[in-house]
């Protein structure tokens, strides 16, 4: 896992001590699924086999980080960042990735 330490450290100085994560909610979870194939797919991948041309972290191991929670993704995904494109999400939008990325990192 490559990720960009301007990357760990945001997510790090976003974490908070929440104890287990609940599970997410199934439907708003595929509802994330289909939202990142739309706009994340071109840079990320989602726990499936890595490939080489797609260098941005996995999905999977984002969800997976001790670090990620639901806040650090809603506050990550409203922040714009340097090689990311501008995508603007409306809320749910954002609550939908996040619970999708949750559950790819089993929480």
């Amino acid at each position: 896992m490559n990720l960009r330490p301007a990357l760990l450290t945001t997510f790090a100085s976003l974490a908070i001590a929440t104890g287990a994560q609940s599970a997410q909610d199934p439907q708003l979870a595929q509802q994330g699924r289909l939202l990142a194939q739309s706009l994340c797919a071109d840079c990320h991948t989602f726990g499936g086999a890595r490939r080489s041309d797609r260098p941005s972290p996995d999905f999977a191991d984002v969800g997976a980080m001790a670090q990620t929670t639901a806040l650090s993704l809603r506050v990550f995904l409203r922040t714009p960042h340097a090689n990311m494109p501008d995508i603007i999400l409306e809320p749910a939008q954002i609550d939908a990735l996040s619970a999708f990325i949750l559950d790819l990192g089993g929480k």
